[in-house]
């Protein structure tokens, strides 16, 4: 099994090379076309020249380092040590799967590498950053990495957790962009880094490994916790517009990307500007690695937004019917009974992991409201109920209540739990029971009982 894909690889390479100039020509050209069609840009009308166009737009820019990558492809389809990077930049700014030959080659030559470094793994062990490097390329090209002809490499990459703070988090990101299960410990350790490091390309990295965690609906109460790191990386940003070269410029424009609540904290017109005007004449940012890196940032399609990509699967996190302990709820019902009725609900407080302040307000209110709305009443109702919240794009993000902010450093949070019965601080719920969406998504049920309890993780 494991020379299968040494043998077909071999095949593949075999097949392209036996194919005339002509048409090698002609894939070769729609290729450079393809990797942009699916972007938010206009597709160009056609191939890039030798020469930067004159007008220096992105979409000029990146077609230009994408003419020059293709150039720096190898007969055996590859890029070296920088093929997984260079495959996963193409394949991001591609935007969705597509039949493409010589994109399937190079993927074949990618397995072929993987296959030989873990062939010799007991000899040169594969690093971590390499390892996770494959990981992510493998999930752009919508591979498991979880199921590599009989490796678990995302098992691998976390039983061996890294001891420096740039590869762990890159593991992390690598084993989040599968799907994998992030154990706590992992979560406190990124936390930590995020709030210590003071080199760019770790807090960046950081930033992206947290924010692929948050995706994951039971790991949302952390979304607060990347705005200090955010909003201290953001101020970091230079008079010319970057962050010190151009591998850390670029990943901190992906870890920052779409963060509009930092527009005052940075300038990411600055950052784009400071990228593209250091492009060499032959399409490069230095090399195929760095290169990758830039299209990433330059393109808006970076590594925080591989595990988004449309590969056919469907994330767990988005079902609509959720089953915990024999209750079950249908998120997508909610909004389909037009009656408007009113119901009866409790909201509770837990202050302390061993419960030492607890507080319970009845309220009732129409159905389907949401429970940011209950918690606005509750306050008005009760000022022990009173909170304060940030608004993120997906909605409110809840980081105080009765006085008591989240302390990420001393790992303390509010979580939010959705109960069939009302709580009992002696018999606690488990962590099975935590609301699956945000309190503006959440909408309450006649019996529900609600829980917002300050515990630490």
């Amino acid at each position: 099994m494991l020379y299968l894909p040494l043998i077909l690889g071999a095949s593949l390479v075999a097949f392209g090379y036996s194919q005339d100039l002509e048409l090698q020509t002609s894939v070769a050209a729609e290729y450079r076309h393809g990797v942009l069609r699916h972007t938010t840009e206009p597709p160009l009308a056609a191939a890039p020249s030798a020469e930067p166009p004159p007008e220096r737009s992105t979409v000029n820019i990146i077609a230009h380092a994408l003419a020059f990558l293709i150039t720096q492809r190898e007969s055996d389809w590859g890029w070296r040590n920088d093929t997984p990077k260079v495959l996963t930049a193409l394949r991001m700014l591609q935007g969705r799967p597509t039949t493409n030959l010589e994109l399937e080659l190079s993927s074949k030559q990618m397995e072929i590498e993987l296959v030989i470094l873990l062939w010799r793994h007991h000899e040169l062990p594969i690093a971590a950053a390499q390892l996770a490097e494959y990981c992510l390329a493998l999930s752009a090209l919508c591979y498991d990495p979880r199921q590599f002809h009989g490796h678990d490499l995302i098992g691998t990459l976390q039983h061996h957790e890294a001891p420096h703070d740039l590869d762990f988090a890159y593991a992390t990101l690598a084993a989040c962009t599968a799907r994998a299960h992030v154990r706590k410990k992992q979560i406190r350790r990124l936390l930590d880094i995020a709030n210590t490091a003071k080199d760019h390309n770790i807090v960046a990295m950081t930033i992206l490994a947290l924010r692929c965690i948050v995706m994951d609906h039971r790991h949302r109460n952390l979304q607060h916790s990347l705005r200090r790191p955010s909003i201290s990386l953001a101020r970091q940003q230079q008079p010319d517009g970057g962050f010190g070269n151009l591998y850390n410029t670029a990943l901190v424009m992906q870890a920052l990307d779409d963060l509009t609540e930092l527009k005052a904290y940075w300038n990411p017109t600055a950052a784009r500007a400071y990228l593209e005007t250091r492009q060499d004449p032959d399409g490069a940012f230095t090399d195929a690695g760095l290169t990758s890196d830039v299209l990433l940032a330059l393109g808006k399609r970076g590594l925080g937004m591989v595990r988004l990509m449309e590969c056919g699967r469907h994330d767990s996190d988005d079902e609509s019917n959720v089953e915990i302990e024999g209750l079950t709820k249908s998120l997508s019902a909610h909004g389909n009974d037009s009656e408007i009725r009113n119901v009866s609900i409790t909201y509770t407080l837990w202050v302390g992991s061993n419960v030492t302040e607890n507080c319970t307000v009845a309220i009732t209110a129409p159905r389907n409201t949401s429970f940011y709305a209950v918690m606005q009443t509750a306050m008005e109702q009760d000022a022990r109920f009173a909170f304060e919240a940030s608004e993120w794009p997906n909605g409110h993000y809840v980081h105080t209540l009765a006085g008591y902010k989240e302390e990420p450093m001393g790992y303390n949070y509010w979580l939010l739990y959705r109960l069939p019965e009302l709580p009992d601080p002696s018999a606690p719920p488990a962590n099975q029971l935590v609301a699956p969406v945000g309190v503006d998504d959440l909408l309450i049920e006649e019996g529900d009982h609600y829980l917002f309890w300050y515990k630490k993780l």
